[in-house]
């Protein structure tokens, strides 16, 4: 972690540190297959190191450190088998969602499954603390919500496992994109990100990442519940229902390979399409019992209603009968709720589009509830409509904490009508408008992709696909500034087909750009990893050698033209030979810019082809 931090170490130098650990070794390599489609699978780990990039190999060298060291430990109640085998699911799912899904592009795979891998880092720093204390905590909260959890922390540590996680994650490096989503993954509520932001992104993936892992570690009474959620919480980040299940197969499959890779305990998961079919239409698995009243409010008809959902929380039966009542004729699905205990955590589960409170609960209570839910990125558009038994100042207060509408409980059925009327239009056109910005950020990100299709095209060889002078002239700006800040060696080639003329006068310019291509390939064959090779102009090409000596590079430099000498090209009943011109330039004190590193190599490709050609020259 201390090289992957200094900015003079070579990644050729981590690759060889890498190495002396056989276990990161296999752990890196298995990430980086898994981070893109690749038609050609990552075997070394120079390879792994170019793929997921030093920032993510910092953070998976963290996140499996701590693995190996607090596998077990002595916090009575906290399970540290499921708390990694979950961690290790979050990973699989957060690095899954960001190659599947086109929407989450614009996130790293490989930063998504450290972040994945560490969402929950704050849980087991606690459980290390304060072993006992926090084991009573965790009893206290057992078969309770998390957003319990976190407050029973703060009133007895003065402190959150979400907030100790962001902290952690901060100061080890990682960028607030990624630490603050980790600490309001589990209260979304009071997330301030912005709906379209990386940030939300980042939480939401989270969110989905967690109820995928307890899916996948759930009992499977647990394992139906969730699904349901699973697939609504996926559709928020732009995943249909197929692709989604099929993910999670290859999630369920991954993590049994990363389980016995890691010497983690794991239970072969069910295939989700066999737990799909149980899905409720709403999130009823947190909703109150029937005979409460909840949960069988919604009229036959409801199949053919809008998908406007709407939710009321009153404890008086008589009023709860009629507001559904008229909340379904006017083609709003309904669903009832006997009073504020725990609703916040239903409008979570079911995010209905317009909330109906009965103020005559506790209007000082009900206010702050809308004032905490106008915070919140749900509640900002949500149609609040407050049911008042009469207008008097207290019940002003709650109209003044930031509520739509209001109505008089007792109003004639007309009145209520056009009440629940109107915040039916004002919802749909909120979804009108959400279409638009849809289709606007939808066109946005199709234009994203052509500008770098386009940034791409404009530094790529048509011929060759490699890239061209303009890439070659901005890449060895940077190694030579590299070079520069670390003191190292920098060296380059100009290499020259010879007799390139000759041969499309005399067979034709077909035979010249085969040639070409023949040539493209011998160099990506024979030259290292780590060299850039780039074509510059019609027969030349250029290749830059990070942290080579002129010994090396010269090397290098045969190795290639011998292999550039036994080629040919069959025109016909006549056989064409070719061969190259290489010179060598290697950086030293006279030289001021990376110019000059290039002319030199220049002047030595022409002392070459004067020597009489197929050579090496290094002035």
């Amino acid at each position: 972690m201390r090289m992957a931090h200094d900015e003079t170490v070579s990644a050729t130098e981590l690759a060889q540190t890498i190495k002396v650990d056989p276990a990161f070794v296999g752990r890196l390599i298995k990430a980086a297959n898994g981070a893109l489609f690749r038609q050609r699978a990552i075997v070394s780990v120079q390879e792994a190191l170019m793929v997921l990039g030093i920032p993510a190999v910092r953070a998976m060298a963290l996140g499996f450190s701590i693995l190996s060291n607090y596998r077990k430990g002595s916090c009575p109640g906290f399970d540290y088998t499921r708390f990694w085998s979950s961690s290790v699911i979050m990973a699989l799912t957060m690095q899954t969602l960001a190659t599947q899904q086109q929407d989450i592009r614009t996130v790293a795979a490989d930063e998504l499954f450290s972040v994945g891998l560490l969402a929950r880092i704050g849980e087991l720093a606690l459980a290390t603390v304060y072993p006992a204390k926090y084991g009573q905590l965790l009893a206290t909260a057992a078969g309770r919500s998390g957003a319990d959890l976190l407050e029973l922390e703060q009133q007895a540590l003065a402190m959150t496992h979400s907030d100790l996680g962001t902290a952690m994650l901060m100061d080890w490096g990682f960028p607030s994109v990624f630490a603050d989503p980790v600490r309001y993954f589990e209260c979304p509520l009071e997330a301030p990100f912005a709906e379209d932001g990386r940030e939300m992104t980042v939480m939401r993936c989270l969110i989905l990442a967690r109820c995928v892992a307890d899916i996948c570690l759930g009992k499977p009474d647990e394992q139906h519940l969730l699904i349901g959620k699973a697939v609504r919480l996926a559709a928020h980040l732009g995943c249909s229902r197929e692709t989604f299940i099929g993910s999670c197969n290859e999630i369920a499959r991954q993590w049994l390979e990363w389980s016995k890779l890691l010497q983690l305990d794991s239970v072969e998961c069910p295939p989700f399409d066999t737990l799909s079919g149980i899905e409720p239409e709403m999130p009823g698995a947190r909703m109150p019992p029937a005979e409460s009243g909840v949960g069988n409010e919604v009229a036959p008809d409801a199949e053919a209603m809008s998908d406007i959902r709407a939710m009321l929380v009153t404890s008086d039966p008589v009023t709860r009968e009629r507001i559904l009542k008229a909340l379904n004729d006017v083609g709003i699905k309904a669903f009832g709720f006997p009073g504020l205990e725990g609703f916040m955590e239903h409008i979570l589960d079911l995010q209905p589009q317009i909330l109906a409170l009965d103020v005559e609960e506790n209007a000082e209570r009900m206010s702050r509830m809308v004032r905490t839910l106008r915070a919140s990125r749900l509640g900002r558009s949500m149609f609040i409509l407050l049911l008042l038994p009469s207008i008097d100042e207290q019940h002003v207060m709650a109209i003044e904490a930031g509520a739509d509408d209001f109505c008089i409980k007792v109003a004639g059925k007309r009145i209520l009508r056009a009440r629940l009327n109107a915040a039916r239009r004002i919802v749909l056109l909120q979804r009108e408008l959400e279409r638009e910005r849809e289709e606007l950020r939808y066109f946005a990100a199709e234009l994203a992709i052509s500008n770098r299709s386009l940034q791409e095209a404009a530094l790529t060889d048509a011929l060759t696909g490699l890239p061209n002078r303009r890439y070659a002239l901005e890449r060895v700006q940077q190694e030579w500034a590299a070079s520069h800040r670390s003191a190292r060696s920098l060296a380059c080639m100009v290499i020259d087909l010879d007799n390139f003329k000759q041969i499309n006068d005399i067979y034709g310019h077909d035979v010249g750009d085969i040639a070409l291509r023949l040539i493209s390939e011998a160099l990506r064959r024979v030259l290292r990893g780590q060299d850039v090779i780039c074509r510059t102009g019609g027969d030349e090409f250029l290749v830059i050698c990070p942290e080579t000596s002129r010994e090396d590079v010269l090397t290098c430099g045969e190795r290639l033209r011998k292999e550039i000498d036994r080629l040919t090209i069959t025109n016909e009943d006549e056989v064409l030979r070719l061969s190259i011109s290489v010179g060598v330039a290697v950086r030293d004190e006279s030289m001021s810019s990376a110019s000059d590193l290039i002319k030199r190599a220049d002047r030595s490709v022409l002392a070459a082809k004067r020597l009489g050609r197929n050579r090496i020259v290094s002035e």
